[in-house]
């Protein structure tokens, strides 16, 4: 069969497709409007398994653990789902001759992808993490840096300690429309501001669902090596290194809690004090004017005490927040973790007794 004429077909549509991408694409409130209204990340089961790979490839090497690459994707406008249908690795590194090179890496290979037809529309990164250590303030700045160029962009976490004790760690995350705003405008996150736009640990971060969407031959695939799987895995015991390193972690943002409590006593203290001063100041001034009043002196002027003394500055609650997002997901975690296990662990009791 010749498969001239479909690929000329296929030309004439590829060609088209690139000369109406910039009249495509719309403006930024639309784009603001349709990313609110995403409910739903659409992963297949090939960039599950890049990530996966990509992950171990670096942990086989010995190389740095968390690693990161560049998702590719489409909008299904009519469903609100982002779908995820390719991705590929970037390198670690925090240098420019670094970052130049991922840059040139990423523009070849969208230009590639986008020769062989394939989706090359970046929609969000993925990073791998351990027992989400990941909410820190570099996490914070990749995603805006992202939101701020697409607004579709989202952030996958993958955790490969949590996938090999056979439940698999992916999640989708954004900044959500108030702390993007907050933080676009490059405002302190101090307790007012916080207050004043309802902004807490929990709004910091929108966690969106995410689904695994595979073929049909896939899913045929997946039964017939399931019925091959020992099942017998199912009945592995917890760890406990598993459940003690959660604990250390836990033990760690209480103190990044701590420490961050000293600072705002610390603040508490300076603007008593100050505010004591002030006090003071108004009293002898008025104290000073009455008697020269009464010995017919001209009173002093008054002074705008606000300038002469000025309050302290205030402490910035961000990294509060972001610690205690990351405590809020040790202690689901940990939940999760001993919710599966205290079963097993009465049934091996039973069997023992």
């Amino acid at each position: 069969v010749s498969l001239g004429p479909v690929l000329n077909f296929t030309t004439l549509l590829y060609t088209i497709k690139f000369e109406l991408d910039d009249m495509a694409t719309p403006p930024a409130a639309a784009q603001s409007t349709l990313l609110d209204s995403i409910q739903q990340v659409e992963l297949t089961s090939q960039v599950i398994m890049k990530i996966t790979r990509h992950c171990g490839h670096e942990l086989e090497k010995q190389l740095d653990p968390h690693v990161n690459g560049v998702l590719l994707g489409l909008i299904n406008e009519t469903k609100h789902v982002l779908e995820v249908t390719h991705c590929f690795p970037l390198m670690n590194s925090d240098t420019d001759e670094g970052m130049e090179i991922n840059r040139e890496y990423m523009l070849e290979m969208e230009r590639s992808l986008r020769q062989v037809n394939i989706d090359y529309q970046q929609v969000g990164f993925y990073q791998s993490t351990y027992l989400n250590t990941h909410c820190d303030r570099n996490f914070l700045d990749s995603v805006f840096d992202y939101l701020e160029e697409m607004n579709e962009a989202v952030a996958l976490i993958y955790d490969p300690l949590k996938t090999k004790l056979g439940n698999l760690s992916v999640r989708a995350f954004k900044l959500s429309s108030t702390a993007f705003k907050l933080y676009k405008e490059d405002k302190d996150f101090t307790a007012d501001v916080l207050r004043d736009n309802c902004l807490t640990y929990e709004n910091l971060f929108q966690e969106i669902p995410v689904v695994v969407k595979n073929s049909s031959l896939t899913n045929v695939l997946l039964c017939e090596l399931d019925q091959q799987q020992d099942n017998t895995s199912f009945y592995t015991l917890p760890t406990s290194s598993y459940l003690e390193k959660s604990m250390q972690l836990l033990l760690g943002g209480l103190d990044e809690i701590n420490q961050d409590l000293q600072k705002i006593n610390m603040y508490q203290r300076a603007l008593y004090k100050q505010q004591t001063s002030m006090m003071k100041y108004v009293q002898e001034r008025k104290e000073e004017n009455e008697r020269r009043v009464k010995e017919g002196l001209k009173p002093l002027p008054e002074e705008d005490v606000t300038k002469l003394f000025k309050d302290p500055p205030p402490v910035g609650r961000l990294e509060s927040m972001l610690s205690s997002n990351r405590i809020a997901a040790h202690c689901e975690m940990i939940e999760d973790h001993v919710r599966s296990g205290i079963g097993k662990l009465y049934l091996a009791d039973s069997f023992m007794s």
